[in-house]
């Protein structure tokens, strides 16, 4: 019978040799591992970043473009009231039911 011979000591000594060299070994494995997930994150957030600029933001300046455009309307329909035009009138010239529109009685505040 043959009795292979390790190279390094048994008892404490030897495990605490095995196992720093495997603690070694393991952190390498991870620190590989957990770079190329951050690369493969960081990839995926940038496209996610600029999908998102090149969609969502001309989106949020036609909803603004489209809020000024409402208040535009609406002091001029303030206006063409005060000369004593009716909603329907205004209506029928063109302007958003939005522009035209009134708060209910209640609403307004005395």
């Amino acid at each position: 019978m043959a009795i292979s011979k390790r190279k390094e000591g048994g008892g404490l000594k030897g495990f605490l040799s095995r196992a720093s060299k495997s603690f070694l070994t393991g952190g390498l494995y991870a620190k590989d591992k957990s770079y190329w997930a951050a690369e493969k994150l960081c990839k995926f957030g940038f496209i996610v970043a600029t999908t998102s600029l090149v969609v969502l933001m001309p989106l949020v300046f036609e909803i603004a473009r489209e809020g000024q455009m409402i208040e535009s309307e609406r002091l001029q329909v303030k206006e063409l009231r005060a000369e004593g035009f009716s909603d329907r009138q205004l209506q029928e010239m063109g302007y958003l039911a939005a522009s035209v529109d009134r708060a209910p009685a209640v609403a307004m505040q005395k």
